[in-house]
């Protein structure tokens, strides 16, 4: 995070570190723009979300393409609570993102913000020492959540939303009360995806380590999915014995990760939740878009570029603990026909 000078470095801690002050923003945007942002009827929320590396940027992205979709944006940064306020044009050129991964993304781009909300406002008290719990979310948050929507679609000029926050497992039922809410969950093979999860973790963790903005930048924003400040998602209690048995330098970790988080979802999703197969959205792109414009009812989601998947070596895993992750990656994979 070279590209930060030391003013942007401190206008993130000023307004990321201090809830007092965000919060304020957000009162103010509602005491200014709130009445026109009740008016707005918001038709559609989409959250996309998955564990990280599943493709979920890729989908957000090609429905925030559509030009029908408001999303915060890398312009909003770094305050995030504000989006009429601070509603300025980007000077972030064009660059690959951290993850190394051939993502462009410049000032425009959609990401995965709207996190900052929900740390802001519980609090952090989800953010515990050993990982990511469950969200306990009264009916006044929820609601502050939705007028904050509100005023991120005003800003944008927009009657659709569309989020992509791989955090949102922990909040699914608050989301799924959102009238016209829909709800994409990504999966992937869990063996190449858990090599490209341990992958990230050992980069992320030398980069935080030259450089600690990156490190406090990810905090900031909640981002715990790898790296120095990894804390996995706290959901089955099958994890536990998998955490203790395993170093996150070994692939076993990251498999354990796959199968709390896919546990969890195979046994908590509803009918109307959208699964898509990280390995279809890059073999057959234009059948898994066809099918997500037709239950987003929008018209084309444009043509698509079949991808290579990366390839990694063959690995020496736990045959029991993989097994297990195969059984519900096939059994997900069963509701992508529906």
């Amino acid at each position: 995070m070279a590209g930060y000078s030391a003013t942007d470095k401190f206008l993130h801690k000023f307004y990321l570190d201090n809830y007092s002050i965000s919060k304020a923003t957000l009162e103010m945007e509602e005491i200014l723009h709130g009445t026109n942002a009740k008016k707005l009827e918001v038709n559609q929320y989409v959250f996309v979300t998955g564990l990280a590396r599943s493709g979920t940027t890729a989908v957000m992205r090609k429905i925030f393409q559509t030009g029908n979709y408001a999303s915060l944006q890398y312009s909003n940064m770094p305050f995030l609570l504000s989006p009429n306020l601070w509603n300025k044009k980007s000077k972030i050129e064009a660059h690959e993102r951290a993850h190394k991964d051939g993502i462009i993304i410049d000032g425009n781009s959609p990401e995965e913000f709207d996190e900052y909300f929900w740390k802001a406002f519980l609090k952090d008290a989800y953010i515990q020492e050993n990982g990511l719990s469950i969200n306990v979310i009264d009916n006044n948050i929820q609601e502050k959540y939705k007028s904050y929507i509100n005023l991120i679609c005003l800003a944008k000029g927009k009657t659709n939303y569309v989020s992509k926050n791989n955090n949102n497992v922990l909040r699914l039922d608050t989301l799924r009360k959102i009238d016209n809410a829909k709800i994409i969950l990504l999966f992937r093979n869990p063996l190449s995806h858990a090599a490209s999860l341990m992958k990230l973790h050992k980069s992320f963790s030398k980069d935080q380590e030259d450089d600690s903005f990156a490190l406090d930048y990810f905090n900031y924003l909640g981002h715990h999915e790898f790296g120095l400040n990894h804390k996995p998602f706290l959901l089955t209690k099958e994890f536990e014995t998998y955490r203790n048995k395993f170093d996150k330098e070994d692939l076993n970790y990251w498999l354990a990760i796959w199968l709390n988080y896919y546990s969890y979802l195979k046994e908590n999703h509803q009918p109307n939740d959208i699964f898509i197969c990280f390995e279809d959205l890059i073999s057959e792109p234009d059948i898994v878009f066809t099918k997500l414009a037709e239950k987003l009812k929008i018209d084309s989601l444009g043509n698509n570029k079949k991808h290579t998947p990366s390839v990694y070596p063959e690995p020496l895993c736990d045959k029991e603990l993989l097994e297990e992750c195969m059984n519900v990656y096939n059994s997900l994979k069963m509701h992508t026909e529906q």
